[in-house]
């Protein structure tokens, strides 16, 4: 039985990681680093690595039509793209995309914005939103573009992350003429007033039809539910999970709750490593020692599971560790940092 726990957001940026991590007493992720067999490779966005573990693999991930299977809803055989209302500020004089949640629009905001765009916009296809913060277009065909996912350009500056290919043009159009009608809406004044972020623009990525079948990488899933929570990745996952024919559950509290043999993602650290705020994934972090690297570490010596496998994601690598119970008695192998892993 293997237990397979993926952090997004585990490795803080390169240059300003052992400064973050000063002082933290993390021993049993320590130990985990120092002892198991890692594999490293490129960075990737999280998106991107769900949905090749999954076994979808392509260059424009279908995650508009996968992430709509996962809140609940039949896609069909349409094409669809997600479709999801950012807040743009500036930064150093260019435009860059806000995280930590914003724009927090209520379920009548979303309606009401979502009205403004499917009455003018409605040449490119139809949007709907099942949640707030996420939405979708529903395409006339799948446009030949390639897109990067929302947690690719949080905080970012936007130009390079835009959609590109033989249509780009064409969706940067759309881009274009959203942000004018979402600037102007009377809504989004009022929130401007307010002091609250506004939605002044779409993030467009992960445009395609439904997959045939996906493979799932462990009988069982553990994911954050997408209608208590604004992120993409628990419904995407809840959608992966669905196409590969794999029971997805909520995501425990603590390791010693989970499901022994299954793909468990932990999301705390996720946002606060793209909004750089370094307070709350020092907290995050300390909450997956105490909750899950120390259980986890506890089960794999008492042989309650066979194998434990960490995979963590971040803006320069994603490190794949993996230990066996005969790894923990290989002593000469001391204790790494997450700093280590990115030397």
């Amino acid at each position: 039985m293997l237990l397979h726990l993926v952090v997004p957001g585990l490795l803080w940026p390169r240059d300003s990681i052992r400064d973050v991590t000063q002082g933290l007493e993390l021993p049993a992720l320590g130990a985990l680093l120092g002892r198991g067999r890692r594999e490293q490779r490129p960075a990737l966005a999280f998106e991107r690595w769900l949905c090749e573990a999954f076994g979808v693999q392509a260059e424009e991930m279908p995650a508009g039509a996968l992430r709509l299977l996962g809140e609940g809803h039949d896609p069909g055989k349409d094409a669809w793209l997600c479709a999801d209302p950012v807040h743009l500020r500036f930064s150093r004089n260019t435009l860059v995309v806000a995280g930590g949640g914003e724009p927090d629009l209520t379920r009548q905001e979303a309606d009401q914005l979502l009205a403004e765009m499917n009455a003018h916009l409605a040449d490119f296809g139809e949007f709907l939103a099942p949640h707030p913060q996420r939405w979708y277009l529903r395409l006339k065909r799948t446009p030949r573009i390639v897109t990067q996912p929302r947690s690719a350009v949080t905080g970012r500056t936007l130009e390079p992350f835009l959609p590109q290919g033989d249509e780009a043009r064409d969706w940067r159009h759309l881009i274009n003429e959203a942000q004018v009608l979402l600037h102007n809406h009377p809504l989004n004044t009022a929130r401007e007033t307010a002091g609250r972020a506004t939605a002044n623009s779409l993030w467009l990525w992960g445009a395609g039809v439904l997959p045939d079948a996906a493979q799932a990488p462990a009988p069982h899933v553990h994911v954050n539910q997408p209608h208590t929570k604004g992120t993409s990745f628990g419904a995407l996952a809840l959608g992966l999970a669905q196409r590969a024919g794999v029971p997805a559950t909520p995501l425990p509290a603590r390791a010693e709750d989970a499901v022994l043999h299954s793909l468990t993602f932990l999301e705390n650290l996720g946002e606060a490593a793209q909004g750089l705020d370094a307070a709350a994934w020092r907290g995050g972090l300390e909450e997956l020692e105490a909750r899950w690297f120390a259980p986890s570490l506890a089960a794999l010596r008492a042989r309650r599971i066979h194998g434990l496998r960490l995979t963590a994601l971040g803006d320069d690598a994603v490190a794949d560790i993996t230990l066996d119970a005969g790894d923990l008695w290989r002593f000469w192998r001391r204790p790494k940092t997450l700093a280590d892993l990115l030397k």
